[in-house]
């Protein structure tokens, strides 16, 4: 157990050298911080992960002592000396020094479940490493999924004022020769303020963005962040979660840890019927008396005891038994229903992938490419006096809405993956 320990904290060491390496060459670089670059900062930054850590560590510290013996009992002291006699061993041939050693013996099976028992620990402490870690990597690929989505919806507002801007100076230039009437001069400033508004917005949203991914890498809050890589489709593997969930969700290892670790609590209490050895020794140093020359010789004693733990078997081993059997039974059905939860959750988060999927595909290969016709149609039927201004705003503002929707089901994808990679404690590999 404690080399399984250590080979884990030296690979832990190593993978952060690792990935701290890296993150550090993006940074003096000076490149885009890429998703990787920021989960290792995190990482190396997240003092819940550390606290964890040294969590791992003392848990390991205690499996030798949770199987120890008890302490040794050492006694030393003056017996059977006469009142008024002070400290002298020659008034009473019953006098003596005593010094007594004594040692309690549990039963051996018991200290092998008590070290099991706190080896179960151990394994909870792991788990609870592993999911923290796991968290960790969800909530930052969150932020940084958010921060993409507020630089594209960003992208778009941006783009979509400048249009506005000229299709206010087209309608100003056809209103200066009289081709318009002053009401396409005024909604073009009207579209032309809602998308100032739409820009302040999204400036403002991503500034937000941003504040929460630089909480996440414990950075100054109001630290400024570059432009980060376009939000693009990851592939994801969704077969099979179940099974995965179940083989590697954290926090169902911790559960189980906790199951066995009640029953090897269980069997502690079943074991508390047997009794201890005790075994004592004691040596008494003795002076001869005044009268007598003869008398005086050492003596020691040797003892071998037990408990008697039927004594009382009704009103602490059996209910302590009974305590143990409850926390087990419990421990067992928390198992099932953080299964049952857990694969519930990756099922219907893999459910919202597909309907995202789907939804996507319906707006970039149906809903924006008609929307991007019909704008483009109207703008030049209008520039050419053909068409009216109030059908041009329309048909902009439904292409800003469906570019604007695109983004969205894009990110909320993605995010979907990031939580079903939580559930599964990995990345969705396309091809796994």
């Amino acid at each position: 157990m404690r080399r399984a320990g250590w080979a884990i904290g030296l690979c832990l060491a190593a993978l952060g050298l690792r990935l701290a390496g890296a993150w550090a060459g993006e940074q003096a670089a000076g490149s885009t911080p890429t998703i990787a670059a920021l989960l290792a900062e995190a990482l190396a930054r997240s003092q819940e992960l550390y606290a964890l850590q040294e969590r791992v560590v003392a848990a390991e510290a205690m499996i030798r002592p949770a199987g120890a013996l008890p302490d040794p009992m050492a006694q030393v002291g003056y017996q059977n000396i006469p009142v008024g006699a002070g400290l002298a061993l020659d008034q009473d041939m019953m006098s003596s020094f005593m010094l007594m050693l004594s040692q309690q013996l549990p039963p051996a099976s018991r200290r092998r479940l008590m070290r099991e028992a706190q080896g179960a620990e151990v394994l909870m402490a792991r788990a609870q490493l592993a999911d923290k870690r796991n968290d960790i990597v969800r909530k930052v690929k969150r932020a940084y999924i958010d921060v993409q989505y507020r630089d594209e919806a960003l992208a778009i507002a941006e783009r979509n004022r400048d249009v506005a801007k000229d299709m206010l100076e087209t309608a100003e230039a056809r209103y200066a020769t009289g081709k318009v009437m002053q009401q396409d001069v005024f909604q073009a400033q009207v579209q032309l303020s809602r998308m100032l508004d739409m820009v302040v917005m999204q400036r403002r949203e991503r500034t937000m963005a941003v504040t929460r991914l630089n909480r996440l890498l414990y950075r100054d809050p109001a630290a400024e962040m570059g432009g980060l890589p376009r939000l693009q489709r990851t592939q994801a593997n969704l077969e099979g979660l179940s099974a995965r969930v179940e083989e590697a969700n954290p926090q169902l290892a911790e559960m189980r840890a906790r199951v066995a670790q009640a029953e090897r609590s269980q069997g502690v209490a079943t074991s508390m019927i047997k009794p201890e050895l005790i075994l004592s020794f004691s040596y008494m140093i003795r002076k001869p008396l005044e009268a007598d020359a003869m008398t005086g010789d050492d003596m020691w004693t040797a003892l071998v005891g037990i408990n008697l733990p039927w004594v009382y078997r009704r009103d602490k081993v059996d209910e302590e038994v009974r305590a143990a059997t409850a926390e087990r039974g419990a421990a067992e059905r928390d198992v099932e229903a953080m299964r049952n939860e857990l694969v519930s959750m990756a099922e219907e988060t893999a459910i919202d992938i597909g309907r995202a999927e789907e939804q996507l595909a319906l707006v970039e290969t149906g809903l924006l490419p008609q929307a991007e016709g019909a704008y483009a149609a109207s703008r030049a039927s209008y520039a050419t006096g053909m068409g009216d201004v109030l059908s041009l705003l329309d048909n902009q503002m439904n292409l800003y809405n469906l570019e604007l929707q695109r983004a969205m089901l894009l990110r909320d994808r993605e995010r979907a993956v990031a939580d079903v990679e939580y559930l599964v404690g990995g990345a969705l590999l396309a091809g796994r």
